[in-house]
């Protein structure tokens, strides 16, 4: 896995505009970390300054509020100085081997250092401490943690510091380093079984079925006016390709192609089914992006009045557009 530092943190902006705690005691005397918070919806748990706050992204209006299973933002501040940690989930999977998975495509001359931080109670950590940094970016990245929980889901946390705190950079890196060794054990973990899952959908009392196989999940993102229901598989660390299917229901959906700069005109139309019922799918393959799509926006008028279903197929991979395709016609209402 190729370390790879972002070239624009908006999450860490976002924190910037709002009225924030301030610490009133000074930095070096912050290691004492009495505050226990917790991580993707009690994953797992570190030990913070009194001053931390958990605070989630701010969500456009017309945006479901971030995930708690998907992500977790911890912000402290002392002035103008910013400290912000972003943990998300990376649906992976990994062992007691995660270390030299990691590393093992590593150059020798790699601008980061990595090492094993944790390895306790059914937990194993990686840290990497970058060796170059863009000092004048709005968030800079200082410290990142990669973290195998006890099901053997993998999550990573990263560490960003502003510019302010830019002549603190080591303290702030001692510290996070210092936060990152307290990890605990939650007692949230993922079922990774094949199951059946049901979820409300967004008007009435029905319910869509999901008959899921192995290694995959549902997420529910839900604002007044639709419901999200995301899906992802996880995979070994080592595998770099993406897949994921996404289900809208509401009454105003907005196709996946667009955002791609993609013409319908050239989409190979598909026949199936979904819902017992035929569907026209509109499949894509972006070459920028190497993703393949495979999407439509399906009435339901005769379960909800005025509603669509929305699916959206993403891998990078074709094969598993045909799984993701199979998943969405075992798909059923239940009422």
């Amino acid at each position: 896995m190729k370390y790879k530092i972002p070239i624009a943190v908006c999450l860490f902006v976002q924190a910037e505009i709002q009225a924030q705690p301030v610490f009133s005691q000074s930095l070096s005397d912050t290691s004492k970390l009495v505050k226990r918070l917790s991580i993707l919806n009690n994953k797992v748990f570190f030990n913070f300054p009194a001053a931390a706050v958990s605070m989630p992204r701010l969500a456009d209006i017309m945006a479901a509020d971030p995930n708690i299973n998907r992500e977790t933002r911890i912000f402290m501040d002392k002035g103008k100085m910013k400290l912000v940690f972003f943990a998300q989930e990376l649906y992976s999977l990994s062992g007691k081997n995660m270390y030299n998975e990691v590393t093992k495509e590593d150059p020798p001359n790699a601008n980061y250092k990595r090492r094993l931080l944790t390895d306790r109670d059914s937990i194993l950590t990686v840290i990497t401490t970058p060796g170059v940094f863009d000092s004048t970016a709005g968030g800079i990245m200082i410290n990142s943690l990669l973290v195998k929980t006890p099901d053997n889901t993998v999550m990573k946390m990263d560490a960003y510091i502003n510019p302010d705190a830019w002549p603190l950079k080591d303290e702030y890196t001692k510290l996070t380093e210092h936060i990152f060794s307290t990890i605990s054990k939650g007692n949230r973990t993922v079922n990774l079984e094949p199951r059946e899952e049901s979820y409300k959908m967004l008007i009435g009392n029905d319910k869509l079925v999901f008959r899921l196989p192995k290694n995959y999940v549902v997420n529910v993102d839900e604002k007044y006016d639709f419901i999200v229901f995301k899906l992802n598989k996880y995979k070994e660390i080592t595998d770099t390709s993406f897949t994921s299917l996404t289900i809208y229901n509401g009454a105003f959906p907005s196709y996946f192609y667009k955002e791609y700069g993609l013409d319908e005109k050239t989409a190979v139309r598909v026949k199936g089914v979904f819902l017992q019922n035929p569907v026209d799918w509109l499949t894509f393959k972006d070459k920028p992006s190497g993703l393949y799509l495979k999407e439509q926006a399906v009435p339901i008028d005769a379960i909800e009045k005025g509603m669509v279903i929305h699916l959206a197929m993403l891998s990078t991979k074709k094969e598993m557009i045909d799984e993701l395709t199979r998943l969405v016609e075992n798909i059923s209402i239940s009422r």
